[in-house]
């Protein structure tokens, strides 16, 4: 009960923010609250729907997020929309910052804690954000300074960065020091305009049906198109000893599937600084009737495209599809033991009336369920054809793998000549060919599982799926159907890298099976080497890249869940954490009273430790109940 009592006054003092347990201790614990600044306000007297821009520098530059026509928008990006969940969460952020304490410091001192302004000197300068009203006039500054930990040697916070969980903010010419974690938005703020802009929603391609690649060279050009849905890609018109490699051709079936990009050029860049002078043109088409005339170009190490959409929608199979009949539609009536001649004559038109209308209750449904379904599919498709609307006029800059499988010239797509090279065998052993090759990839694929399943901290699941945390997340895990951000790398059993990638972001049921189910096992935040079966992977389609039946081993940092996080900082924002600022009264139950026990005075600074030894004697007292048992 002592247990008990003293958590749930711990609880009560998080939630009410100890109101019914603080004393005043004749006063002296609130006037060293009010002077250390422990869960006061940081930001105050700031409305939020004043805010009609916002200001970010630090010594890199500046970012201008402005409201233009009810939408946020980037000014440094020719007023591409902004990511409003973004704004929101650090506007959110702000209004509701409490401080941890306050440090006393003159303005010569500011430059110790990274909080000189940035506009006025670089060196030991911060972030400084500004929130302004429609006029432009600066509502509320803070400036965002050094960042420290409060925990030494541990081993908190993301993967991906530091562990420090303190940061020091300027306001109002006050130093406070605020708390931070990977996901807060005062962390990582950047006076970027790539972090800024609005990147979801961008271009997903399904169902292709042909893609047409023109090249500068006429020459270079080339088309594969299929007829069905699941059909491999066929080369349109094959001059004489061309040959199309399937996986090339499948793999250009499947671009653009879940792109993304990374920043949008300036709207006053000139073709040639983006390589578009030279720019290779895809007209993809698919079996709904999306049309995309998408022009790609290389320019140094950077890559960028444009995107045009139109199309009118096909009708589908099954929206005209007949309904199949069902077994009891025609089910003849089972006649009665005793039934009289009269009686069969009238239970048989009965029966024959029913059935009559069983059939045609079931058609208007079927009719009416396909009048809905072409209705609900005619807005889909307006309404993905507005989305592409609006990215007309943008060259957006995306990594070397968005269109790489379409990036490539005629030769280039088709199968390559096998020579005979020599054997450096000793016994000239033959080179295998591409069905000994998948054979050979899935005999040392099952061989290296067999060998890795055994290794310390190496986990298997049923499927055959194997993994090994090497960081534990502390966020939420995904779901199926969550879309997500990741850095990864991936590489063969013999330590060939095959792919990698940063800030990825995809659905997480339109990959490999093993990542779908592997990722579902992380936490946000948390990294993890994957060991992927081939019938896990790309099974004996695998690209060229990989190889037939091949086992792949993934480097996975999963660094967001679109959506969790932003329930997570919700959750947080509106219920700060509580600072314990004075003692605690902890007052024992009435039946402890009566065997003696007192009210006990619990001081601040001991308050952690008095629940680290109230959850010790919890855990114990299950192992005393089952002794005296015994």
């Amino acid at each position: 009960m002592k247990n008990k009592n003293l958590l749930i006054a711990v609880i009560v003092l998080g939630v009410l923010g100890a109101i019914a347990f603080f004393t005043s201790n004749n006063g002296q614990s609130n006037q060293s609250s009010d002077k250390s600044g422990i869960g006061k306000e940081v930001v105050t007297k700031l409305d939020p729907t004043k805010i009609s821009k916002i200001t970010i520098t630090d010594k890199d530059g500046s970012v201008s997020l402005e409201m233009k026509d009810e939408k946020w928008t980037v000014t440094e990006r020719d007023g591409f929309i902004a990511n409003f969940e973004n704004i929101q969460k650090l506007v959110s952020s702000a209004v509701t910052l409490k401080s941890l304490r306050q440090v006393r410091a003159s303005k010569k001192q500011h430059g110790r804690f990274e909080l000189i302004d940035p506009s006025v000197e670089k060196e030991n300068s911060g972030t400084k954000v500004d929130f302004k009203d429609t006029d432009n006039n600066v509502l509320k500054s803070l400036v965002l300074g050094k960042k420290n930990s409060s925990q030494s040697g541990a081993n908190a916070g993301s993967p991906f960065g530091s562990n420090d969980n303190q940061r020091f903010v300027l306001v109002d010419g006050k130093i406070s020091v605020i708390e931070i974690d990977f996901s807060s938005a005062l962390n990582d703020i950047e006076a970027s305009a790539s972090e800024w802009i609005q990147k979801d929603d961008f271009l997903k391609i399904e169902k292709i049906k042909s893609v047409s690649i023109s090249q500068p060279n006429a020459g270079d050009s080339w088309t594969v198109s299929r007829e069905k849905e699941g059909d491999d890609m066929n080369l349109l018109d094959p001059k004489e000893g061309e040959k199309l490699d399937s996986s090339k051709g499948n793999s250009a079936g499947r671009v653009f599937g879940f792109a993304n990009f990374d920043d949008v050029a300036s709207k006053s860049a000139k073709p040639e600084d983006l390589g578009m002078d030279k720019a290779v043109t895809a007209n993809i088409e698919t079996f709904e009737g999306y049309k995309y005339d998408i022009k790609m170009a290389k320019k140094g190490e950077d890559h960028y495209m444009t995107v045009v959409g139109s199309g009118s929608r096909v009708a589908q199979e099954d929206e005209s599809k007949a309904r199949e009949p069902q077994p009891d539609e025609s089910k003849p009536r089972e006649q009665g033991k005793e039934e009289k001649q009269e009686d069969k004559e009238r239970l048989d038109k009965e029966h024959s009336d029913n059935l009559t209308q069983l059939v045609a209750s079931r058609e208007k449904s079927h009719k009416d369920n396909q009048v809905k379904l072409k209705s609900d599919r005619d807005k889909e498709f307006d309404d993905n054809l507005t989305k592409l609307k609006k990215l007309e006029g943008w060259s957006f800059k995306v990594s070397s793998f968005t269109f790489d499988a379409i990036y490539k010239t005629r030769a280039e797509m088709m199968e390559e000549e096998k020579e005979e090279e020599e054997s450096t065998n000793t016994n000239n052993t033959p080179i295998p060919a591409d069905d000994n090759t998948a054979q050979m990839n899935m005999v040392a694929g099952e061989a290296f599982l067999t060998e890795n399943k055994s290794k310390e901290g190496v986990t298997a699941t049923e499927s055959g799926l194997q993994y090994k945390t090497i960081k534990e997340g502390n966020g939420p895990s995904p779901t199926a159907s969550d879309t997500v951000t990741v850095n990864y790398k991936g590489t063969l059993i013999d330590g060939k890298e095959f792919d990698s990638g940063e800030g990825i972001s995809f659905p997480l049921n339109g990959v490999i099976k093993g990542w779908t189910e592997g990722l579902q096992l992380m936490k946000s935040g948390g990294s993890t080497r994957f060991f992927i079966p081939s019938d896990l992977a790309y099974g004996s389609s695998g690209p060229p890249n990989i190889g037939p039946n091949s086992t792949l081993i993934f480097d996975v940092d999963l660094i967001s869940i679109k959506g969790k996080e932003k329930a997570a900082s919700e959750l947080t924002q509106d219920a700060p954490k509580k600072v314990v600022t004075s003692d605690i009264i902890k007052v024992p139950s009435a039946e402890e009273l009566k065997k003696g026990a007192k009210i006990e005075v619990i001081k601040k600074e001991d308050l952690e430790a008095e629940i680290e030894k109230a959850k010790q004697e919890q855990k114990d007292q299950p192992e005393k109940n089952t002794g005296d048992k015994n």
